[in-house]
């Protein structure tokens, strides 16, 4: 009988390692968690900050897109670039520079922008998309307007060294 009591209990080492893989692991795994929730919380401020500097409110842009006239491509590249300074000082340094072209039937708008890139931009389109389109149909239509058969109008976004970000292309 003694020798039972004498007999050594197996003490399970690896099982206390793998507890505490396991608990550091989930540990981990919840910092991980929080950090990225905590990104997207910043992601979704700043996303909102650059919508409101960029696109103004609803009522002042139907009021805007409401305005254009017949007007042929030149006229309303014209008035783009007229208007260029004032649209890079009121985007609050977020636009660099903003340039509209024009052709035979349709007017080509390159907006420069250091801090935009592919992924604020389409999450802009997502949330705004709807707007540009409204007044891209305007544009349009005032083109049509004019007289011109088939007209578009090409947005432009280019980085700082004036690679293309994304291109949008509106037709009739």
């Amino acid at each position: 009988m003694n020798s039972r009591k004498l007999k050594k209990v197996k003490k399970h080492r690896g099982r206390k390692i793998v507890v505490t893989l396991l608990s550091i692991i989930v540990v981990l795994a919840l910092i991980a968690f929080g950090a990225i929730m905590l990104e997207r919380h910043v992601i979704a401020s700043k996303t909102e900050s650059i919508i409101s500097k960029i696109v103004p409110n609803t009522s002042s842009l139907d009021e805007a897109a409401g305005k254009i006239a017949s007007a042929s491509p030149s006229g309303i590249a014209n008035k783009l670039n007229e208007n260029a300074d004032a649209i890079v000082s009121q985007s609050q340094g977020l636009i660099d520079s903003a340039k509209a072209t024009s052709t035979n039937s349709g007017v080509t708008y390159t907006v420069q922008s250091s801090k935009l890139n592919a992924a604020a931009v389409n999450t802009l389109l997502t949330t705004n998309g709807d707007q540009a389109q409204t007044i891209a149909d305007k544009v349009l239509d005032a083109m049509s307007q004019s007289g011109v058969e088939h007209p578009k109008l090409k947005l432009q976004l280019t980085n700082a060294s004036g690679e293309t970000v994304k291109t949008l292309t509106y037709d009739k």
